[in-house]
């Protein structure tokens, strides 16, 4: 019984006897911190924009857009041949009647009206916000030394009964369509979409 008690209660004494540490080994506050070291930049690098962390499209560079002055350039960096085709399958994402092209003119002819872009409008809308005529406009595309420009201008300007000349409505929606629809689009959708 004795070597039995003696079994049980030595380990039960040792665990006590170990378990009491002195203070000095429960309180950190007196240990020695790491030195604290200035961070110096000698290259500092510039924020990074929302756009920035957006995937790039190989193509993203083919086109090049200023608006400025309410007279929009579109300018295009291919090829005559490819941006003619460009040009038509954006004039056909958007919906735009072509009425004649001539791709050795480099000219499209188109039938417009900026207050639908291209899109079929209810009745309503259509009255209310009209504040284009729908008219004939002339899509000409001039080789430059940058590229090829995109330019839009009414065909007949004196058959015009009411409104603007909407032709820099026509190089805003042409640039968002080329922009969207055929070089940034996902790749998971077809160009006729």
């Amino acid at each position: 019984m004795l070597l039995r008690t003696l079994t049980y209660s030595l380990p039960c004494l040792l665990l006590v006897a170990c378990a009491d540490a002195p203070d000095k080994y429960r309180d950190t506050h007196h240990l020695e911190l790491p030195p604290v070291l200035p961070i110096e930049h000698t290259n500092p690098q510039p924020a990074l924009a929302v756009d920035d962390l957006k995937p790039k499209s190989a193509l993203a560079d083919l086109m090049a857009f200023t608006d400025d002055a309410g007279k929009p350039v579109l300018t295009l960096n291919t090829r005559p041949d490819r941006a003619w085709e460009m040009v038509a399958t954006a004039l056909k994402i958007s919906n735009i009647e072509v009425l004649d092209k001539s791709q050795e003119d480099q000219r499209f002819q188109v039938r417009y009206d900026p207050d639908t872009s291209g899109k079929d409008v209810g009745l309503l809308r259509a009255l209310l916000n009209n504040d284009y005529d729908e008219a004939e406009y002339t899509i000409k595309l001039k080789e430059e030394r940058r590229g090829l420009t995109v330019n839009a201008s009414l065909t007949k300007p004196e058959d015009l009964e009411f409104g603007e000349d909407g032709s820099a409505e026509l190089i805003r929606l042409l640039h968002k369509a080329i922009d969207e629809k055929i070089i940034n689009r996902p790749p998971d959708k077809k160009a006729d979409e």
